[in-house]
């Protein structure tokens, strides 16, 4: 009897919808206890911590994706240890230079009316996060999805979340600084954790093997990929960053809000995309095109019709939904219902970028993504300033269009695949792994 694609995944589904709630649940809560301003002052340095964290990656973890699962497969175990050890080395000291880059540019240019306190405790988070989700992609690329994501996911929002109810217990409120001392605390204890589910998912024979290093080989390969993902998280984020730099730390709070609320239209995709990766990756390695090209489809067809059910919710019952962040917060309506668009048609392309990166087209795809990131970057700085967080959802909406459209046109004309649109799946996930 066929099975659907959520079936055969079940403990990945559950920490990404519980993961979802709960980081959806804290940020209401956040949100509540502090304020608009303070609240916009969190997330704004948060925002800048996790595009600093991307750029430390040098493109690393997706490029795990694309070399560890031949290395496996191959029983090349020297490669595979060599790729995680070097991966971590470059990452760590990435974040290290960062981070001490920043430093020294908030000390000499004064960021308006943003609290510089904040911004430095977040950008020390760097080197950490950075190695957080290089570890979540080494057991990720190992086809462990449940492990790679169960701290991340669960586990650190979770501790910061009671580490923050701890401080405002103890100081009878809480700011944007005491949160941050919370996150450092929850993402120590995450990656800790991490460090030793990685080191148990890597095969026994890896383990003891000497590493060999093949530094310039997966450099050449990441680094495009930097490009692109670094982009990708600059398209995601430029709204918030432009809102800080043009308005209020208070407005940039409730967009936050409005933009946390529509990324639930995506949350389908997320959980089908993160199981599909390693299979999609191993089925291009053996050269099945057949199944590659199923398991693609499918992939969209069950992530696209619960995406629309999410959004037509969302449309209708939004404003009262940001009213659970407190008063105000459903001022941001108008910006959550453009956001909403963008995160449909996201789903309705499906993995597209994922499937370029394993298809061997990181140059196509770093090349989409900067063109996309200019153009976001171009409609925020002319936008935000005269219509506020309205301009930044109409900017990252229809950036948001414009690479999956292009992409999907790239893998459209390249190798023939076509994923954008309504389907019925048609290939059950027991028969893809």
């Amino acid at each position: 009897m066929a099975t659907h694609p959520l079936a055969g995944s079940a403990a990945v589904a559950l920490i990404w919808i519980a993961s979802a709630g709960l980081q959806y649940g804290s940020q209401v809560l956040f949100a509540r206890w502090m304020g608009a301003a303070e609240y916009g002052n969190y997330v704004y340095a948060i925002a800048l911590g996790q595009i600093l964290a991307m750029v430390s990656g040098l493109g690393l973890p997706i490029a795990l994706m694309r070399f560890v699962p031949g290395y496996a497969a191959r029983d090349d175990w020297t490669g595979l240890r060599g790729i995680v050890r070097r991966s971590r080395q470059l990452t760590v000291a990435a974040g290290i230079a960062l981070a001490a880059l920043l430093t020294i540019v908030l000390s000499i240019v004064r960021p308006g009316s943003l609290d510089v306190v904040v911004l430095l405790l977040g950008t020390w988070l760097v080197p950490a996060t950075a190695l957080s989700n290089l570890e979540s992609e080494i057991s990720h690329s190992l086809n462990r999805v449940a492990l790679a994501y169960l701290f991340p996911f669960l586990a650190d929002p979770l501790l910061c979340l009671g580490s923050a109810l701890a401080l405002k217990g103890m100081r009878g409120h809480l700011s944007a600084t005491l949160l941050m001392m919370a996150r450092y605390f929850s993402l120590s204890v995450t990656l800790i954790l991490q460090l030793a589910v990685s080191q148990i998912v890597l095969p026994t024979a890896a383990r003891g093997s000497k590493p060999r290093f093949e530094t310039v080989l997966w450099l050449r390969v990441s680094l495009p990929l930097l490009l692109a993902t670094g982009c990708y998280v600059v398209l995601s984020r430029a709204d918030l960053l432009t809102l800080g730099l043009f308005r209020s730390p208070g407005e940039a709070g409730l967009y936050s809000a409005a933009a946390k609320t529509a990324g639930l239209g995506s949350l389908v995709l997320s959980v089908v995309n993160a199981k599909g990766g390693p299979i999609l990756s191993e089925a291009w390695s053996r050269g099945d095109r057949t199944r590659f090209d199923l398991l693609a489809r499918t992939i969209v067809a069950w992530a696209v019709w619960p995406s629309l059910g999410v959004a037509l919710v969302l449309w209708t019952g939004g404003s009262r939904i940001l009213g659970l962040f407190g008063p105000g917060f459903s001022a941001g309506y108008s910006a959550l219902a453009i956001l909403v668009v963008g995160n449909l048609v996201n789903s309705a392309a499906g993995p597209v970028g994922t499937l370029a990166i394993i298809a061997g087209r990181e140059h196509a795809v770093a090349r989409i993504f900067a063109w996309a990131t200019l153009a976001d970057v171009v409609l925020c700085i002319v936008l935000v300033p005269r219509l506020g967080s309205v301009g930044a959802a109409i900017a990252t909406a229809a950036s948001m269009c414009l690479w999956n459209a292009w992409l999907h046109r790239v893998m459209s004309r390249d190798l023939g695949i076509r994923l954008l649109g309504l389907t019925v799946p048609r290939m059950s996930w027991k028969a893809a792994e």
